[in-house]
């Protein structure tokens, strides 16, 4: 199989490969040169998609790129990988891998990122496969916390491909970082994978309105389907790491975003264009987040519970820059769960939604009041994080969604987090007689019977 010039020219790429560990189906010499590339860049995991009957295609929300992805359709999408106006960069060449008689010595080039090789452009987005592992998996399937870390490091080497940048380039060159004030994520499928080394293909598409904003749309389908699992939404802002604050130097800016909008086939914006706001990304339910309503009873006894804990940010909750890790989020809502003893602490997390308002680093102390809707089977919670520090000092919420997927967001669940509503929520949780009225996103009135 080797004698194949497809083969063989995609195995000089890769010399550190011995040919004899693949073990090629009978139809690889068949295979496009990219097919070809996929299977030995992955040491013979992935294996093409050969050309079968469309499927029909799944709907998506306006504000995600087509989900399908590129293994589904693999044939079909060489020519239009062909037509697209952008270069991107080639596969480079296998790491070197040094053996135990090398220990001690220094790399003599930059080590290569593992998914760089595998990852395609197809459909106006980036995309990779991944695989799930022990740690991915929960008993009712794929972890929220997991899919919100595959997505991260997802997004790191989509920068990387489209322009060569990563983390410490952009440290390093401009004295800039990628500051993340918002996000979110749903669980949209109602079988969500379960296996272990199941795998799943994570896209990426990157928007550039205006200095200093790089909001990221991203989607995971399991390898062979056109069902999304996962969407989510990344309000991502750049950041000055001298001053550890939004970037206000404009031209910085625009020598980051200019390569990636050539990357990502983006237009220079001509000014008109407005930063995705996220109440407006998702539907409204037409009812605002009700705390006091449903089961009188049950709230009741949540109240006498007193739905007020502290937490206090760990090491473990934190990234580089000693500021909160936005997947922990997921983590830190389940701890404060247990802390109160809310019946739902057992329920997997389905969907998530995250305001972080003010940066959130190790060692701060924080009152965590939880509020808690049951709505059709599921628990649906608005979590507060006030500074110990300064009472009445909101420094971020979050909203997430417990029970059996699918997990949807509304815009009125997205606007009760708003920094606005943080004195509302303060003033019901401390059983003050004066709350707010109830208006079309947050309904604070309380009932009695």
């Amino acid at each position: 199989m080797e004698k194949s010039p497809v083969i063989a020219k995609v195995l000089a790429r890769y010399p550190d490969l011995a040919p004899s560990s693949l073990n090629f189906p009978p139809d690889a010499a068949e295979w496009s040169e990219k097919e070809v590339d996929l299977f030995v860049g992955s040491a013979g995991f992935i294996k093409p998609k050969r050309p079968k009957a469309a499927k029909p295609a799944g709907q998506a929300a306006p504000a995600y790129a087509e989900v399908k992805p590129p293994a589904a359709t693999a044939a079909a999408d060489s020519a239009a990988e062909e037509a697209v106006p952008v270069k991107t960069p080639a596969a480079p060449a296998a790491p070197v891998v040094s053996t135990p008689a090398d220990a001690g010595t220094a790399p003599s080039e930059e080590a290569v990122l593992p998914e760089l090789p595998l990852t395609r452009w197809h459909k106006d987005a980036y995309w990779a496969p991944y695989a799930t592992y022990m740690e991915d998996v929960g008993e009712k399937g794929l972890r929220l916390v997991a899919a919100l870390n595959k997505c991260e490091r997802f997004r790191n080497v989509g920068l990387k491909k489209g322009a060569g940048f990563n983390l410490n380039t952009l440290k390093e060159r401009f004295g800039a970082g990628i500051l993340l004030r918002e996000f979110a994520l749903e669980m949209v499928a109602k079988d969500i994978p379960s296996g272990i080394m199941s795998m799943l293909w994570v896209s990426l598409r990157l928007e550039l309105p205006c200095s200093p904003f790089m909001p990221m749309y991203q989607v995971m389908v399991p390898e062979g389907s056109s069902e999304v699992v996962c969407k989510g939404v990344f309000g991502m802002l750049m950041l000055n790491t001298a001053t550890m604050s939004v970037l206000e130097d404009g031209s910085i800016y625009e020598k980051v975003a200019a390569p990636l909008r050539s990357a990502f086939g983006l237009k220079k914006p001509d000014g008109k264009e407005g930063v995705p706001k996220f109440p407006r990304i998702y539907p409204t339910r037409g009812s605002p987040f009700s705390p006091t309503h449903g089961d009188l009873a049950w709230h009741q006894q949540l109240e006498r519970q007193l739905l007020c804990t502290s937490y206090t940010i760990m090491p473990s909750d934190c990234d580089m820059y000693r500021v909160i890790f936005h997947p922990q989020m997921v983590s830190v809502c389940e701890k404060v769960n247990y802390a109160v003893g809310a019946p739902f602490c057992r329920e997997p997390a389905v969907a998530i939604y995250a305001n972080l308002a003010k940066p959130a680093g190790v060692d701060d102390c924080f009152d965590v009041r939880i509020f808690v809707e049951a709505v059709a089977g599921q628990f649906r919670v608005l979590y507060l994080f006030t500074a110990k520090s300064a009472p009445g000092g909101g420094v971020m919420a979050a909203f997430l969604v417990y029970g059996s997927p699918p997990g949807a967001l509304f815009s009125e669940d997205v606007s009760a987090c708003a920094a606005t509503k943080f004195k509302s929520l303060e003033a019901f949780a401390g059983a003050s007689s004066v709350c707010a009225a109830a208006d079309k996103v947050l309904d604070l009135t309380r009932c009695h019977k």
